[in-house]
Parts: structure tokens; C-alpha cells; sequence
């Protein structure tokens, strides 16, 4: 009874919303949206970065209601499409108002749900985004890989040298998230079997790792500070070296800076080339290699065969160049 006691004490009931769905009123959910959105984004297990995006883009629409004087749960979509016309002539670029109306679509959505509502105003709003280059066409070969690995090793220090070559191995050759490296702890690795728990964006899994990979792994681990910032249960397998936060686990933020700051040292950083590239260039080059599309949505963890389904695709797209048949000719 004791332990029982000791681990509810260290719980923050004051941030669970109430019990009741009924007893909250739109006033208290405006005031305390913080404590209801969160249980419907990401399936309820949202980053720290993603709830701080959100909460600072529904902040600033309900600071706009409030100059508007409108309650943000009586708004109709007329209002956000005014709201968005305010952000457009505030300068916000168009894929930033998208971002925007994304988090805002997420807070109605929260709102619906618990019966404050009865549709979401957002519901039928789709911003767009402005043109990207063809991401699933964009890749890293293996030779592209190996330049960047030997960026990595001109770090400064054991420590450095080794977290980016381990992270960029969890990127490229296993394919995992930025967000999933972030959310990686060592008590994740099972070096017995060699395998790594993931705590995934949709779901979880376990992966199997190429002993590259694990030696990677393995001297990070070797030189690495022990942890200034763990909980009970967990200890964090990327430290930040940040001054804000060193020590503790590295942010995601820190993680796109570590491997974009390679990519312009090779040349490799373009418009378009973004830290998940690294995840397109595992699926690309293991079905390149393997020409086994199951295999790869196993390694990617593809829910759905569609997804990985793209990949054989960009090959086609990148091998055949099927217009060549039509070239004009006699």
C-alpha cells in the first residue's frame, strides 16, 4: 500500500481534466483546452514539440477571438476564413497558415468530441500547401551516406562524433523518425537478442538492426556522459549538448540541426531535403537492394502496404522513364 501511495503522490492530478465530460463548460474548456486536446492528438502521446506548436497556434486564435469579442466555440467557418484573410495580410507564409489551421482544426476537434460543438468549423477548410519537391524521390545513396558519416568524424569530441554517426545509422540504414530517435531510451535495447524497442508516431514496435548499426550503438554508449535529466523508469539514449539542456534528452530540433549541418557540409542540403530524407533514403536503397517492397514496409513499420507501395514506385518512376517510348521518331 505504501508504494501505491508514494506513486499516486507523484502523479499531477491537478493537470487530468475532470471526470465528468458533462460537467465542462465552454469557458472552462477555453481556459483549460491544454488539458483536453492533448487526449486527442497522436492518439493521446503527442511530442513535446508538437503540443508546443499547437498550443502556441491555438493561443494566438483565441487572443484574435478575444480582440474579436467572440467566444472561439462560437465561431463558424465564415470566422475562420477571416481569421485566416488577418493572417495572410499579418505576412505568414502559406504553409505556415496551414500549420495554423491544422492546430485550430485540432482544438474544435477536441471541442466535438466532448459535446461543446456540434461541427467543426475548420471542418471543410483545406489551406493547401504551397509546391515541395517529390520527398519520396529524393534519397541519400549509401555513397551519400558514407560522405556524411565522414563529416561526423571531424567532431570535436568521442561524444559528438559517435551520437551523430549512431543517429544518422538509425536514420539511413534503419529508417527511423526523427521523433522516434528523440523518444529512444537505453533501457529500449535489448543487446541480448539485438533488438530496439520504438516508441513510433502511430505505434509501436520492435526492430532489428544490422550490427553496423548496433556498433554504432555501442561506442556512442562508450563515451557518452551519464544522463542529468532521467525519470524513474527511463533514461534517455540521445543527451543534448545544448547549454539550455545539457545533458538531457536531446530535442528534435536538435537533432534536424545535427544532421542538416552535414548535409550542407557535403553539398547535399537543397531546397526539399529535409532531416526525413534520411528515412526515405533506407526505404529506397533496401528495396533498391532487396526488390522485396514487404520487406521494407516491415523495416519502415508501414501500417498500410500503400505506403510503402510509393517506393517501388519512385524505383519505377527513376528506372523505366516510360515516356522515352514516344520520343518523336520516323
Amino acid at each position: 500500500m505504501t508504494m501505491e501511495k508514494n506513486s499516486l503522490q507523484k502523479i499531477d492530478f491537478d493537470f487530468l481534466p475532470p471526470m465528468e465530460a458533462e460537467t465542462i463548460t465552454p469557458d472552462y474548456f477555453v481556459k483549460n483546452y491544454k488539458k483536453m486536446i492533448i487526449m486527442y492528438i497522436a492518439n493521446g502521446r503527442p511530442s513535446k514539440d508538437t503540443l508546443t506548436n499547437v498550443y502556441s497556434h491555438v493561443d494566438q486564435f483565441i487572443m484574435w477571438c478575444i480582440d474579436q469579442r467572440m467566444h472561439p466555440l462560437n465561431v463558424r467557418e465564415y470566422h475562420v476564413r477571416v481569421y485566416m484573410t488577418w493572417l495572410n495580410a499579418k505576412g505568414y507564409k502559406k504553409d505556415t497558415v496551414s500549420i495554423k489551421i491544422i492546430a485550430i482544426r485540432a482544438f474544435f476537434n477536441a471541442a466535438k468530441k466532448m459535446g461543446l460543438i456540434e461541427s467543426n468549423p475548420c471542418q471543410d477548410i483545406h489551406t493547401g500547401t504551397s509546391f515541395q519537391f517529390d520527398t519520396m524521390a529524393s534519397f541519400f545513396t549509401p555513397a551519400d551516406l558514407f560522405r556524411i558519416n565522414a563529416v561526423f568524424e571531424q567532431e570535436k569530441t568521442p561524444f559528438l562524433h559517435w551520437r551523430s554517426t549512431a543517429i544518422m545509422y538509425l536514420m539511413g540504414v534503419e529508417g527511423l523518425r526523427n521523433v522516434e530517435i528523440h523518444r529512444m531510451n537505453r533501457e529500449d535495447v535489448d543487446w541480448e537478442i539485438g533488438s530496439i524497442y520504438i516508441h513510433g508516431k502511430g505505434h509501436d514496435r520492435q526492430i532489428f538492426p544490422c550490427k553496423e548499426t548496433f556498433l554504432a550503438l555501442k561506442n556512442y554508449l562508450d563515451v557518452a556522459p551519464q544522463p542529468k535529466k532521467t525519470d524513474e523508469l527511463t533514461t534517455p539514449m540521445f543527451l543534448s549538448d545544448s547549454n539550455f539542456n545539457v545533458g538531457g534528452r536531446i530535442s528534435r530540433n536538435g537533432i534536424r540541426y545535427i544532421m542538416d549541418k552535414a548535409l550542407r557540409a557535403t553539398g547535399l542540403k537543397k531546397k526539399g531535403i529535409s532531416c526525413h530524407v534520411f528515412r526515405h533514403s533506407c526505404g529506397t536503397n533496401l528495396y533498391a537492394a532487396e526488390k522485396d517492397i514487404r520487406l521494407v514496409q516491415e523495416v519502415l513499420g508501414h501500417r498500410d502496404p500503400k505506403t510503402t507501395a510509393r517506393y517501388s514506385h519512385v524505383a519505377d518512376r527513376m528506372t523505366k522513364r516510360s515516356t522515352g517510348a514516344i520520343i518523336p521518331k520516323e
